[in-house]
């Protein structure tokens, strides 16, 4: 067997080598992949949290989700639902940027706010918004404002 080992010591090296190299070129291909896998997994669970966190505010809320923005007074009121809408549109991209099938029911969520959403103060101040709005279909008309 030794005898064999010194025999063949080159061939074995170059098999070696050979080996190692195909080692090296498939960590270069896998490596990438995985971490990249890992990335799109936790992003996906990050947008579900955000959803189930949004699903629990509109349970603990919901008047905030059913509310009429242009009959609120109330500036504690103005405040909360401000608030809600800009985390529903937060989720929305969260939820879009996991899935493109999450663009029906964001859009619909979205729709129910649009008096809030196409109002001045937010439409102009907020591109982002405008764009998410946009992508999803949801148009604002001079109807959809507050008088």
């Amino acid at each position: 067997m030794r005898n064999w080992l010194i025999r063949n010591a080159q061939p074995l090296e170059a098999l070696g080598a050979i080996a190692t190299a195909f080692a090296a070129l498939t960590a270069l291909v896998v490596i990438p992949y995985q971490v990249a896998q890992a990335d799109r997994i936790q992003r996906d669970q990050t947008a579900r949290e955000i959803y189930r966190e949004f699903l629990s505010l509109t349970v603990q809320k919901p008047e905030l989700a059913r509310a009429d923005y242009c009959a609120l007074k109330d500036p504690a009121q103005i405040t909360a639902y401000e608030a809600y809408v800009e985390y529903l549109a937060y989720t929305a991209e969260q939820m879009i940027g996991t899935s493109p099938q999450w663009r029906g029911p964001m859009a619909s969520y979205l729709s129910d706010h649009k008096p809030y959403l196409c109002g001045p103060d937010v439409w102009d101040a907020n591109g982002d918004l405008a764009a998410l709005l946009g992508d999803l279909g949801v148009i604002c008309a001079a109807a959809d404002r507050c008088p």
